[in-house]
């Protein structure tokens, strides 16, 4: 690395040089995408490979609190394993028991699907004895979208809420109206719209699938952390999602980081601002969730 390079800089040219099509085949999708995370070394990390409630999910680390996770992969790609690298950077960063979940993957399994195994491992970690407001939730880029699915569903079965979720550059408007998919075409490195869109169209294959928050979808959620980077076309999700949030009257904390790249918190290993984003969602945590004994 020059002296003047910054380990963003290093991030983008490798994203650039091996582009993520979201548009195109979808096996060489998969593959891609898996390779993005970082494998574990059994010698060193802590983690087990189960179900709960009859999704498999990855544990991660040893805390007695829980963390419910829903990984990137635009509804059609990705693993809780393929995405190791932020899922035990996460562990690591809030000192929580991190459960990744292994939800069904669109085209095969459009809307609901995915929504469900994530409402089912928060039932099941809620029936193994965890109190739901001692819950968090974390969810990056389609995984974002899917956490506010589930928490719209459990609101609107008069369920109990988790305590708090944080969202990681969430894709949740599956129109693709906002602004930045225009002002950063240039400036991502990841995602293209055309790529978003095929992937929107697999997983709300059905028509029912939600499409862009506003506030009366949102009234009645937990706290909502929102953390986006600046460069990224899917900026606007989080911005206008923010906006919707509190004009709902919830508790939402945006954060907008500088120069960097959609879900940049993957990155951890070798971005300062990466781990700095998991430890502000843990301070979020100890601010919003209850520690509460069943």
């Amino acid at each position: 690395m020059s002296g003047n390079e910054l380990p963003i800089d290093r991030v983008i040219a490798a994203l650039r040089a091996n582009p993520l099509d979201f548009a195109g085949d979808l096996g060489e999708l998969r593959t891609a995408f898996d390779a993005l995370g970082r494998r574990p070394d059994p010698a060193v990390d802590v983690f087990v490979q189960r179900e709960i409630g009859g999704v498999p999910v990855v544990e991660i680390g040893e805390g007695s609190e829980p963390v419910i996770f829903a990984h990137a992969g635009g509804y059609i790609a990705g693993s809780a394993m393929g995405s190791y690298g932020l899922t035990a950077a996460l562990a690591g960063a809030t000192g929580r028991r991190v459960v990744a979940v292994d939800y069904r993957l669109a085209p095969e399994h459009p809307f609901p699907a995915a929504r469900d195994d994530l409402i089912a491992v928060y039932e099941g970690v809620v029936a193994a004895g965890a109190h739901p407001g001692s819950i968090g939730m974390v969810g990056a880029s389609a995984g974002g979208g899917l956490v506010l699915q589930a928490l719209f569903e459990l609101r609107d079965r008069s369920a109990d809420l988790p305590g708090a979720a944080a969202l990681i550059s969430p894709f949740s408007d599956l129109t693709l109206s906002g602004s930045s998919y225009a002002s950063n075409e240039m400036r991502d490195p990841s995602l293209t719209r055309k790529g978003l869109a095929a992937a929107a169209g697999h997983y709300a294959a059905t028509g029912t699938a939600v499409e862009r928050p506003d506030p009366d979808l949102l009234r009645g959620l937990p706290p909502l952390q929102i953390h986006a980077g600046s460069r990224e076309i899917l900026l606007s999700d989080s911005v206008d999602l923010a906006g919707a949030a509190a004009h709902a009257d919830v508790h939402v904390e945006l954060e907008v980081w500088p120069g960097m790249v959609h879900v940049f918190p993957t990155f951890a290993a070798v971005l300062p601002e990466g781990f700095e984003a998991l430890l502000r969602i843990e301070d979020f945590f100890m601010r919003c969730i209850r520690v509460v004994e069943r």
